[in-house]
């Protein structure tokens, strides 16, 4: 199959310009702004993963494929999917399709409602509708306000799946039951102990976002930690290494060596730094509340450096339509 007319330096952030202009991607490395033509993107819808490959759907034909923009002529056929869930949800790979060749890993996208999965050598996806409660958040003044539990993305960490179900929770997704016979993912919880040492001027309001992350075979958990009512200023960014073998209690890593975690959004995943031209043993954080990329120092804990992509992106295009 022919490569992609045009492929920046990964990582990168892609704009979609709509269906009348090339997109757009904003290269982690330099800062830059450049044209991003992928001829397996366009027209398509696509997910990105922990992994770096990319499931992606055509909404003409319904075909549906694993593509890795790192070497586009890696490409993966799997079956069609009817009716992918809609924007705003997450996907997922057990692992590498190149581990156990073609179709070798499970494949799962999730939304607020229900999780769309492809299990190995599946000829067809599947559909489970899950019900996991629902959690009260309690304010400082006094206030309350209930809601239904949803699972925003899931990380995949030695067979199974993990997503943040509260602040002394991880909430477990494993499809092993599934494989064996025609019975629904198998969902659990696990109890996790995480240590965080809130800075002082946080005060007794800390809000956080919360990263999962595989880094070689362990789950990690990735915070942004904030002043509640500021989430303009971040106090801290914390890694943990969550110990299955010791009663689920988590460590604080000073360094996860030559890697740069990149988060935000639905997605968390690593690469390697200096390969890629990235700051080593640091967090790349797109954050929702101000829409820029903040680079952290995860074992000086400081602020190395904010871009602004999107407002970059916003103000090329603001004559254009």
């Amino acid at each position: 199959m022919a490569a992609s007319t045009s492929s920046p330096p990964l990582p990168c952030l892609v704009f979609d310009n709509g269906n009348t202009q090339p997109a757009t991607a904003f290269c982690v490395s330099d800062g830059a702004h450049r044209a991003f033509d992928a001829k397996e993107l366009r027209g398509k819808r696509s997910w990105s993963t922990s992994s770096g490959w990319v499931l992606v759907w055509d909404p003409a034909t319904t075909a549906t494929f694993l593509w890795n923009p790192s070497s586009p002529a890696d490409r993966f056929a799997l079956p069609p999917l009817a009716h992918p869930p809609a924007a705003g949800s997450a996907c997922a790979l057990s692992g590498r399709p190149t581990d156990a060749g073609a179709g070798g890993c499970t494949v799962v996208l999730v939304d607020s409602a229900a999780l769309w999965y492809l299990l190995p050598g599946a000829a067809a996806w599947a559909r489970h509708d899950y019900d996991i409660g629902s959690v009260t958040a309690r304010f400082p003044n006094g206030e309350s306000y209930s809601s239904k539990r949803t699972v925003s993305r899931l990380a995949p960490c030695r067979g199974r799946f993990y997503y943040a179900r509260s602040s002394t929770e991880l909430g477990v997704v494993d499809f092993s039951t599934a494989a064996a016979g025609n019975t629904p993912p198998a969902f659990s919880v696990v109890p996790v102990n995480v240590p965080l040492r809130v800075p002082d001027e946080v005060g007794s309001w800390m809000e956080a976002f919360v990263y999962e992350l595989d880094i070689d075979g362990d789950l990690h958990m990735a915070y942004v930690i904030y002043h509640g009512p500021d989430t303009d200023n971040v106090a801290d960014v914390a890694i943990y290494r969550v110990d299955f073998d010791a009663c689920n209690e988590s460590v604080r890593v000073d360094s996860i060596g030559d890697r740069a975690v990149l988060a935000g959004n639905r997605f968390a995943g690593w690469c390697p730094a200096t390969q890629f031209g990235l700051v080593p043993n640091s967090v790349y954080w797109m954050s929702p509340v101000d829409k820029r990329l903040h680079v952290f120092d995860i074992g000086a804990r400081t602020e190395k450096l904010v871009q602004d992509p999107y407002n970059q992106w916003r103000s090329q295009h603001s004559g254009e339509g």
